[in-house]
């Protein structure tokens, strides 16, 4: 899998909110991944304006909340989708989980990283990069064990 690598006006903004790549960013597998508080700074640090949210969905009981967010950068409008379940947050605050990951999208769409880089809140990225993690020491393993059955060269 090819690294993507981080578009250099996002590297650009990092250092503006005072933060090196390595405290806003990780890199999981190759895919660059930006944490929330980094994104909340750069849309402080450029002035970007939040309307009120509107629900969705929600259903405490259930814990799913779903609900749409958008965001001003001057003339430039951009909209998404937060949403929060058990099935995809391990979070006990649905409401705030969705508010995040809609506010983040919102966030990577207007300063034109959208697809590039993701969120933080986008996913359980730990769980991710440890199945990954396992799926490469498998292949690893069973590379290892076809070299291991090769006959020795001839002599």
């Amino acid at each position: 899998m090819k690294k993507r690598q981080i578009p250099q006006h996002l590297k650009d903004l990092i250092d503006k909110v005072g933060m090196s790549e390595q405290e806003a960013t990780w890199d999981c597998h190759g895919t660059p991944v930006i944490y929330h508080d980094a994104l909340e700074r750069i849309a402080s640090h450029i002035g970007i304006e939040f309307q009120e949210p509107h629900i969705i969905k929600d259903n405490v009981e259930e814990g799913f909340v779903a609900m749409c967010v958008t965001g001003t950068d001057g003339d430039k409008t951009e909209w998404s989708i937060g949403e929060a379940s058990p099935y995809n947050s391990k979070n006990s605050y649905p409401f705030a989980m969705s508010e995040k990951r809609a506010k983040d999208r919102v966030i990577l769409k207007l300063i034109g990283v959208s697809g590039h880089v993701y969120s933080s809140e986008e996913a359980d990225w730990k769980e991710i990069k440890k199945q990954k993690d396992e799926e490469k020491r498998r292949k690893e393993g069973q590379y290892q064990e076809v070299k291991q059955e090769e006959p020795p060269p001839f002599e």
